[in-house]
């Protein structure tokens, strides 16, 4: 399982990174694409209680995104989160990792203000501890970034549907941070 979401992650990474390198019909090859854009910021996702893909309640963590402008419009995207379930205590902490690969798509916005955006694609919830769980997911959400002078603040909203052997579940995933 853990093969197969390598694998996945690795097809998905490299379409953006082949789709930055090679000009566009639209441009000529002297005109040089946007730079990369990160993120960081902080990740707030829930489970619901009962299920054994993840641990139950919420967790608390850090996220981070590379995006890679394929267009004026269109960017794809590799992000990793760290979380933490801390509800039974610091002795008893439950690690998840939470890698995403995803398309942005930038909706129009009047100029000097916030931007719209829509993201969506696959990823897996990983618990870092021998206590099993974990699954592949889908995920699609929306989000705002402000700009500010020199960076943008975010704001989204991307729920996951976790994808088990035997069972099914949903997270939702609130995140905010400074893109630069």
């Amino acid at each position: 399982m853990r093969r197969l979401l390598l694998l996945l992650l690795v097809v998905a990474l490299a379409a953006p990174v082949f789709a930055q390198r090679r000009p566009s019909s639209r441009t000529s090859s002297r005109t040089a694409l946007a730079p990369p854009r990160v993120g960081v910021g902080f990740d707030v996702w829930g489970a619901p209680s009962g299920q054994t893909l993840i641990p139950d309640g919420v967790a608390v963590g850090l996220r981070t995104r590379v995006a890679l402008p394929i267009n004026a419009d269109l960017s794809g995207a590799a992000s990793v989160g760290l979380g933490a379930h801390l509800w039974e205590g610091s002795d008893n902490a439950r690690w998840v990792a939470n890698p995403q690969t995803s398309l942005i798509v930038t909706l129009p916005a009047r100029r000097g203000r916030s931007l719209t955006y829509v993201l969506g694609g696959f990823g897996a919830y990983l618990p870092l501890d021998n206590r099993g769980g974990g699954a592949p997911t889908l995920h699609a959400g929306v989000g705002t970034a402000i700009p500010l002078n020199d960076t943008s603040f975010f704001v989204e909203v991307n729920p996951s549907l976790l994808i088990g052997r035997q069972e099914t579940t949903g997270v939702i995933a609130a995140r905010a941070g400074i893109i630069f």
